[in-house]
């Protein structure tokens, strides 16, 4: 946050600003200044620039905000896993009760077996030595048998209850997972707007830069800024035009994943190390989630495969979006450990991780942190868009 408010005074303070309205980009006209309309071209950019502070302010107070609800449903997420644990805690305090009355349930009925049953208590109360010893004989069958309907009908009651309670906090978890998908898209439009921003302000510094000498270099720069704007976008764009994909099963097995690691590293079709991507990979395992987050203190999901990328030698984009639409699409069949896998929860492309066969993956998820996955089966297997290999 603070590398933002020094690039939000950074930009106020030494580029004349910008103006964005309706998503639509400032255009400024390159003419050259006269001595006839140099004083109203300063005005009008000095215009601009009070308009741009306004802007600028809303983007940084829109950021924060984002952030802040990252953090609080990282707060939220961390309170379901504890609830969850808690929840198993109860599970298995519970299931100890629920044996030790299946097994005294199944002592008494082979009590009844081995001594004849009903004709054994039968013998029972007719041994009685009075009218009053058999009913008070009566009352202890009774009183038996009466127990054991209730043993049972705790039996049920306790099962219920756990399922109950189980359902619930997957649901909650299964929410919350989604919304931190769309906090990432939401992550992805404002780094596309700070794109947009950016080249507008370096296209007002170019219009003023034509009294000095620094047009050439703005210049460049305004066309690195365009460059990383279209690519960001169109990233985006494709990202949106992705839908889920049938996923075939595989083997869950950790042998079929090392055998299929063995035979992808002698593959000529692979452009990096595999070998290497997943070793780094499983390197990182249990770093925790953080919104933004690009080094071991804390990944997100594309954050994590950006720095496993460039650990193992080579750069990719930072956004799952550039990444899927910087990587060569490759079908379920053909992945090799250490591609990429694509996930569309909300829509657009939303989270990514590491490909590492026998239907698992590796990824910095919000539950989690950096953890295999499953694809093929549980959450993950509802959401996959696709392969691809940088």
């Amino acid at each position: 946050m603070d590398s933002r408010r020094r690039h939000l005074k950074w930009i106020i303070a030494g580029i004349i600003g910008l103006t964005v309205s309706g998503g639509s980009i400032l255009k400024v006209e390159g003419s050259p200044l006269t001595s006839g309309n140099y004083s109203e071209r300063i005005q009008d950019l000095e215009t601009k620039e009070k308009e741009a502070k306004t802007e600028l302010e809303a983007i940084a107070e829109k950021m924060a905000k984002t952030e802040q609800e990252a953090e609080n449903l990282l707060t939220d997420l961390k309170q379901t896993a504890e609830e969850l644990s808690e929840l198993q805690g109860t599970i298995d305090q519970v299931s100890s009760q629920i044996d030790a009355r299946e097994s005294r349930l199944q002592s008494q009925v082979r009590a009844v077996q081995v001594t004849s049953g009903s004709a054994n208590i039968l013998s029972f109360i007719m041994e009685s030595n009075s009218l009053g010893d058999a009913m008070g004989r009566i009352d202890v069958v009774n009183t038996l048998f009466s127990a054991n309907q209730n043993l049972m009908q705790k039996q049920i009651e306790d099962k219920e209850t756990i399922e109950e309670a189980k359902r619930s906090l997957y649901e909650k978890h299964e929410e919350q997972t989604l919304l931190a998908a769309q906090l990432e898209n939401a992550k992805v439009e404002l780094e596309e707007n700070q794109a947009e921003q950016e080249m507008t302000m370096v296209r007002i510094a170019v219009e003023r830069a034509e009294i000095g000498e620094e047009r050439e270099a703005l210049a460049a720069q305004q066309l690195e800024s365009e460059q990383r704007f279209e690519s960001i976008q169109s990233s985006r764009i494709e990202s949106e035009n992705t839908a889920v994909v049938e996923i075939a099963d595989e083997v869950e097995a950790e042998e079929e994943a090392e055998v299929s690691l063995s035979s992808s590293n002698s593959s000529p079709s692979a452009t990096a190390s595999t070998g290497t991507v997943v070793n780094v990979a499983h390197s990182l395992t249990g770093t925790p989630y953080s919104f933004s987050g690009t080094t071991p203190a804390g990944f997100d999901c594309s954050g994590f495969t950006q720095f496993t990328y460039q650990r193992s030698g080579k750069s990719i984009s930072r956004t799952a979006a550039s990444q899927f639409s910087s990587s060569t699409r490759v079908s379920q069949a053909e992945a090799q450990p250490g591609d990429l896998i694509f996930f569309n929860q909300s829509g657009s492309i939303d989270h990514v991780g590491i490909y590492l066969g026998g239907g698992r993956f590796i990824g910095s998820q919000t539950s989690t942190g950096v953890a295999v996955a499953s694809f093929t089966s549980g959450y993950w297997s509802n959401y996959v868009a696709g392969f691809g290999r940088p």
